[in-house]
């Protein structure tokens, strides 16, 4: 088996003046940690009179406590939760929907 080249994303779209979401995605290896050979983090952040805030992240970056999978979310700083991981469009299309179902709560953090 050939190693798999790294392929690398990194961007940052701006949704409003004040709200971004931040973009990285690295193909790597399958391995035991990262089955499916993707490394990722998609983070929805908005500012608020204290600075910028993460609302709603999407990642693998380390292990869940009590959990066999890596992959998961975290939304308005709860515990992570456990998600299933498909593809990386898959995932910035629940963080849309997310941020749409959100749009009260997120405009009050932002308030704030």
């Amino acid at each position: 088996m050939y190693p798999v080249p790294e392929k690398v994303i990194k961007e940052t779209r701006i949704l409003a003046e004040d709200e971004i979401i931040d973009i990285s995605v690295t193909q790597v290896p399958a391995s035991s940690e990262i089955p499916h050979g993707v490394r990722y983090s998609f983070n929805y952040r908005v500012r608020t009179n204290e600075g910028w805030k993460t609302l709603i992240r999407f990642d693998n970056a380390h292990t869940i406590k009590g959990h066999g999978k890596r992959d998961h979310k975290h939304m308005f700083e709860n515990e992570a939760q456990e998600i299933n991981f498909n593809r990386p469009r898959d995932l910035i299309d629940e963080l849309m929907k997310l941020i749409k179902n959100n749009r009260r709560k997120i405009d009050e953090i932002k308030r704030r």
